[in-house]
């Protein structure tokens, strides 16, 4: 009994290492990225030990908008020859919890207003009672080489920010809008008391670190949210710039009057493409601006296909009509679904003329 029950202890000791953010990996396997300017990953490192909290509490849409964005922006500061991608390890389940939940006396390091406090939303006259404003903190890892151990050399945050809040106003309650330029502010506030309680985590010492500000609020339920700003901090200082990002739905009078020039495109695409079948084909487009430039399109085309035939012709006249969009530094992709099921997807990469196209079923 002795002897299973000190095996115990010892796999769950190991396991703690595993999940404490200060374990230097020895040998680590290595995957090497499928696509040129991607991060090479370390793949024997434990998983995110807040992995169920952000599945609780994060979109399917936010999600996976927040790790690839956060990927991107991460390789102007922590590049892709010198660096290797994990998991973040550094916030446990009680950190992030602690950051999480409000401020007080028994934990000074919330990132929340205190209970009791009023939150100003920027217009100068509403006040939210006990506004809930982070939502959660999504983290990266960047490591060394095998020369050095493949040790922690620099960590990105994302903020999660709920831009609308719940105001309860004689016993109903609705939403508000927090406006942008105070959200930056108290994200930029945040951001430093953030910076400054990682660095007392006795595995970050003056490792470069990365934070990054994430509104969930978008103009539509399909959209995830945007990046409203960022800021690197290297020994102990940094300063934080504004981000300017958004999601838009294609067709809409928002994209009209921020892009007339894609939104003729678009239309062209999707007037080509309606008439194919004799039940019509919907045609609908997400579109990423990014200082005011459009930096990614996802197109998903719903048919009723009843033959292979019928899927392929669709797919490959949209194929060909993916050379409406002169913007080449554009990312391109598309989803052919008939019924629901996904049957194609197609992609043109930046800088790229032709699509690559995959049938899926």
């Amino acid at each position: 009994m002795k002897v299973k029950f000190g095996c115990i202890l010892l796999v769950l000791i190991l396991l703690t290492g595993c999940f404490n953010g200060e374990e230097i990996i020895d040998d680590p396997d290595i995957i090497q990225p499928t696509t040129q300017g991607e991060y090479t990953l370390i793949a024997n490192f434990a998983v995110s030990p807040v992995r169920l909290y952000h599945g609780t509490y994060l979109g399917s849409y936010d999600a996976m908008e927040i790790g690839r964005r956060l990927q991107e922006k991460s390789k102007t500061h922590f590049s892709i020859e010198q660096h290797y991608l994990q998991e973040g390890q550094i916030l446990d389940y009680d950190r992030l919890l602690g950051l999480v939940r409000r401020e007080s006396d028994t934990n000074p390091q919330g990132l929340n207003p205190p209970s009791g406090s009023t939150f100003d939303i920027g217009d100068g006259v509403t006040f939210v009672n006990d506004a809930v404003v982070v939502a959660d903190i999504v983290e990266l890892n960047f490591m060394g080489n095998a020369s050095e151990k493949y040790a922690l050399k620099g960590i990105s945050f994302a903020i999660v920010l709920n831009q609308n809040v719940r105001l309860t106003v004689n016993g109903v309650d609705t939403f508000v809008t927090i406006q942008t330029d105070r959200l930056y502010q108290f994200g930029t506030d945040i951001g430093r008391k953030l910076e400054s309680y990682i660095r007392t985590i006795p595995a970050v010492g003056d490792v470069p670190v990365f934070i990054t500000l994430y509104s969930t609020a978008s103009s539509d339920a399909t959209l995830p949210g945007s990046f409203i700003g960022e800021g690197v901090f290297r020994n102990r200082s940094g300063q934080f710039s504004r981000n300017q990002e958004k999601w838009i739905i294609l067709p809409s009078n928002e994209a009209n009057m921020i892009d007339a020039t894609l939104s003729s495109q678009f239309a062209s695409l999707k007037s080509s493409l309606q008439n194919l079948l004799p039940e019509a084909v919907g045609v609908i487009g997400k579109v990423r601006y990014i200082d005011d430039e459009a930096d990614e399109l996802k197109i998903t085309i719903n048919m009723v296909g009843k033959t292979y035939t019928e899927v392929s012709m669709v797919t490959q006249i949209t194929a060909q009509l993916l050379d409406t969009f002169e913007n080449n530094d554009m990312l391109i992709v598309v989803e052919v679904r008939s019924l629901g099921t996904v049957m194609a997807v197609l992609q043109r990469k930046r800088s790229e003329d032709k699509p690559t196209v995959i049938y899926v079923n």
